[in-house]
């Protein structure tokens, strides 16, 4: 299974962001030879970090999507995270928020599962990656 993810991303948080993407790919890059069951080849989390100020969200922009395709076997998941929150922080900040944009997504793509998908053990597997204990999550 193929995990990816980007963003639809502020430019204020860019550089940021690309950092904990390249952090991503080098620790997930593994977990694509685990067995999570067979119902998805291709997971695509798009975290949305954009300043509200902007007035997009109330254009109609960068809604959150929660997008499972059954037949060729993917899901798209796009959830927001608090630019604010995400803008101010210190990096060890970004990142818990990083990751748990990425949980929230595969907890979202579990409740859809109507297979053999197993988020729980992939959810265990990324909070160990990234050496994280779901505690530190709690709050954010």
């Amino acid at each position: 299974m193929r995990i990816f993810i980007t963003g639809e991303l502020d430019e204020k948080i860019g550089h940021d962001f690309g950092q904990l993407l390249r952090e991503s790919d080098e620790l997930l890059k593994p977990l694509e030879n685990n067995d999570y069951g067979s119902e998805f080849a291709y997971i695509g989390i798009i975290p949305i970090i954009i300043d509200p100020k902007r007035g997009l969200f109330e254009a109609g922009f960068f809604k959150e999507r929660k997008l499972i395709k059954r037949k060729t076997r993917e899901a798209d998941i796009r959830l927001r995270t608090d630019f604010d929150k995400f803008y101010t922080a210190d990096y060890t900040k970004k990142r818990l928020l990083f990751v748990d944009n990425i949980i929230r997504s595969i907890r979202v793509i579990g409740e859809k599962s109507k297979s053999d998908f197993n988020s729980e053990k992939l959810i265990a597997d990324i909070l160990k990656v990234f050496n994280i204990n779901e505690e530190d999550l709690v709050g954010l």
